[in-house]
Formats: C-alpha cells, sequence, structure tokens
C-alpha cells in the first residue's frame, strides 16, 4: 500500500461508504481477502490496519517483559535489572534499533497472542565489558559480564547502532569477496 493509500484510509471516517468499498477492493489483493472478508476492512482507519497488519511502532516495554525468557540468569540478576533499566532510559529509536539487533524486525505484534517467538536474554562468556551479540533467527540476546550499568548501556547502544549485518551476514560476505580475490590471485599466477 502507498503512503498516499495509506494517508487517504486514515482519514477516512469509521462508516461504511461506497468509496471505502471500492478502495478495499482496489487496494486488497485477493489473497488478502481470502482469508478475511473485505467487509472487514471497511470500518478500520489506516493506522488501524497498519498497528494490525505490521505492530505498533512504538515498543511496549511491558509486553516485552511479559515474553521474555531468561537463560543461566533469573529476573534478579544484576545484568537482568541494569538491562531493563537501560531499556526504560532508551527512546522508541533506541527500542526499535534493539528490535532490529535481535530480531531483524522493528516492531512488536499488536497482540501478545501474535507472538510466535519468545524474547532471549542469556549471558554468554566472552570477554568481561565486551559488546553484546545477538541471534536474530531465534529473538536472543547475549549479554557478556559488565563491570557497571553505565559500561553495559555504552556497549548495547554502540552495538544496537552499528552493527547492520543479520547474524554473520557481512561475516559471510566478506567471507566470499577473500575467496574471489585470493582465487583470482591464483589464477592470475598461471597466466
Amino acid at each position: 500500500m502507498t503512503a498516499k493509500q495509506m494517508a487517504y484510509l486514515s482519514s477516512t471516517p469509521l462508516t461504511p461508504s461506497p468509496l471505502n468499498s471500492l478502495i478495499c477492493e482496489t487496494v486488497f489483493p485477493n489473497p488478502l481477502q481470502a482469508l478475511y472478508p473485505p467487509t472487514l476492512f471497511r470500518f478500520m482507519t489506516g493506522e488501524a490496519l497498519e498497528a494490525w497488519v505490521c505492530g505498533k511502532p512504538e515498543i511496549d516495554l511491558n509486553l516485552l517483559q511479559k515474553i521474555v525468557r531468561y537463560r543461566d540468569m533469573d529476573k534478579g540478576h544484576y545484568l537482568i535489572v541494569w538491562f531493563w533499566r537501560i531499556l526504560s532510559r532508551f527512546t522508541n529509536e533506541d527500542r526499535v534499533a534493539l528490535m532490529r539487533f535481535v530480531s531483524g524486525r522493528s516492531r512488536l505484534p499488536s497482540d501478545i497472542a501474535d507472538v510466535s517467538q519468545r524474547f532471549q536474554i542469556m549471558k554468554t562468556d566472552k570477554c568481561k565489558d565486551g559488546l553484546p551479540t545477538s541471534q536474530t533467527c531465534f529473538f536472543q540476546l547475549r549479554l557478556p559480564e559488565y563491570s557497571s550499568e553505565s559500561v553495559m548501556e555504552e556497549k548495547l547502544r554502540y552495538a544496537i547502532h552499528n552493527c547492520r549485518s543479520i547474524d554473520a551476514d557481512n561475516y559471510m560476505l566478506a567471507r566470499n569477496v577473500e575467496s574471489a580475490h585470493s582465487g583470482f590471485e591464483e589464477h592470475e599466477g598461471i597466466i
């Protein structure tokens, strides 16, 4: 759906009209209509539809806390206490960056019933005060030991704002490029 269509839908009243019906039939392809009756969309604003399909743009810490699972720690562990305090100071932009870092997504579902995977936080035996790591396929954050809450916040902020690859994407890309170059050099010497 284009931004113009979303803007129009968000400004339309919540009453059915022939124009809303026309928009629903035009904007939504048949696969969506096969799952849901087109009349359902006549009563939705653009914002309501976006939240229903994509989730809310604000990261709800209460929802995140309800779906978390701790591994090798409990909610009273100092790293967990620090983590939630740090997240409470984060802006929504920071929280979205955290979501991308740990899940590859920028939003949580609107309804807790739609959460397909629990958020996992676990300790790792990496060096003290190192960068946190994540596994996006498992919605998992791995935290090393930290000497202070401020160090943890600094490292977490750095990781979520500077790591743009998902899992080992950049590692594999660099490895493939190195292999290509080393293969080229070997063949170059033969010619």
